[in-house]
């Protein structure tokens, strides 16, 4: 008897330990960020995320756990109201940082709205910008006739942008007319930048 309840004691831990890993392996964006991550502005600490606060971000930030190499990267945090109460929050979620070669992928996503992004980095270097959102577009499908279609919006730029000391994840990149186009969703996002390289018609039916 004194065996079996030994056995179980020690099935029940395992399954615990195995559920502590589990919780402790999941990505930035699905681990909520600690009362305790400080907010700055200039450089200066004016208050810890998800607190209640009277000040006015203007320019406030935290600093992920994160980095690329020495580079530190920067999430914007603005004021959130939430149950009458002034909080600090982050904009942006990082979901994922991943190598292509040489290069860093950093694939992040708004905290407030269905914009996704991808940020390419080689070393000293932000080599291409991505930002798709999900949506719909009217098609011309006959005489002053049109068909609404689902559709993801996308820009991709891939101009050379100097990194100074820090990365600063942000909505705010000038993109032109020729960097953006829509997209049938049954297209993954790799497939309609691949067809928009290659010149192919996109289907919309």
């Amino acid at each position: 008897m004194r065996k079996k309840i030994t056995t179980s004691l020690l099935i029940t831990c395992m399954i615990l330990l195995s559920c502590k890993a589990q919780n402790h392996s999941v990505t930035e964006k699905n681990s909520p960020v600690a009362d305790s991550t400080l907010v700055y502005e200039n450089n200066k600490v004016i208050g810890k995320i998800s607190q209640p606060t009277t000040y006015n971000c203007k320019a406030c930030y935290r600093i992920s756990n994160s980095k690329i190499g020495n580079i530190k990267i920067k999430v914007p945090v603005s004021n959130r109201v939430i149950n009458n109460q002034s909080l600090l929050e982050q904009d942006f979620a990082i979901d994922k940082i991943a190598t292509n070669g040489n290069n860093t992928v950093i694939k992040y996503s708004s905290t407030s709205s269905s914009k996704a992004y991808e940020m390419e980095v080689s070393k000293d270097y932000i080599v291409r910008l991505l930002t798709y959102s999900y949506g719909s577009k009217d098609i011309k499908i006959g005489e002053n006739d049109y068909e609404s279609f689902q559709a993801n919006s996308i820009c991709q730029s891939e101009k050379k942008i100097k990194i100074k000391d820090a990365i600063t994840l942000n909505d705010g990149y000038v993109f032109t007319n020729k960097d953006c186009f829509d997209c049938p969703v049954k297209y993954t996002i790799e497939e309609c930048i691949a067809n928009k390289k290659k010149g192919v018609k996109m289907n919309w039916e």
